[in-house]
């Protein structure tokens, strides 16, 4: 009896064991359970997350200077209200811009950088919980934070343009739609590649 046993439970487990080494392995099995995805006008990372293909032009990723990214006009249309400062914020050269003096109630901070080292796709791999969606023709993927909103946008085909938008309690509704106020300007500034 106990031979019978030891036997079944062999044989189960060799089925078991084969059933799993049958199963498609590559990318196309993957995109088979993608139903309704237009694979043609989408690229897909490893985390499954898809973003349409670039169709607009690509823009550079360098700056003269960081602060150009947006003019001091279209920053004074945006509610800028603080003085604009540079700085480097994990590698990258860019630009804060900011709405309401620091400790009041309302406004908010935008930092923003082209980033050479990471695609927008990169940037949607590591976070799977945002959205898709496009500002001004071109890709982008947004990430809403508790206190504000995350936007990388796909500019050229080695990096992004990159917004890490910060709102105080009072502003906090309209962190992604002010971020992609910004995104917008910048697009308009960054120069052709």
């Amino acid at each position: 009896m106990r031979n019978t046993v030891t036997t079944g439970i062999s044989l189960f487990a060799g089925i078991l064991l084969l059933a799993g080494c049958g199963g498609q392995t590559d990318q196309s099995a993957q995109d088979t359970t993608n139903t309704g995805t237009n694979t043609s006008t989408s690229t897909n990372n490893a985390s499954g997350v898809d973003l349409p293909e670039r169709t607009a032009p690509a823009k550079s990723l360098k700056l003269d200077s960081p602060c150009s990214i947006i003019t001091e006009q279209q920053a004074n249309k945006l509610g800028v209200d603080q003085p604009i400062e540079a700085r480097t914020s994990n590698g990258k050269r860019g630009c804060d811009y900011q709405k309401g003096k620091a400790g009041s109630d309302g406004g908010w901070a935008m930092f923003i950088a082209t980033d050479p080292s990471r695609t927008t796709q990169e940037f949607a791999g590591k976070r799977p919980s945002g959205k898709s969606t496009e500002i001004s023709d071109y890709p982008t993927y947004q990430v809403e934070k508790q206190y504000g909103c995350l936007v990388a946008v796909d500019i050229a085909d080695s990096g992004s343009l990159f917004i890490n938008g910060a709102v105080r309690l009072q502003t906090r509704p309209e962190s992604c739609s002010v971020v992609n106020k910004f995104a917008e300007a910048a697009l308009k500034n960054l120069k052709s590649a």
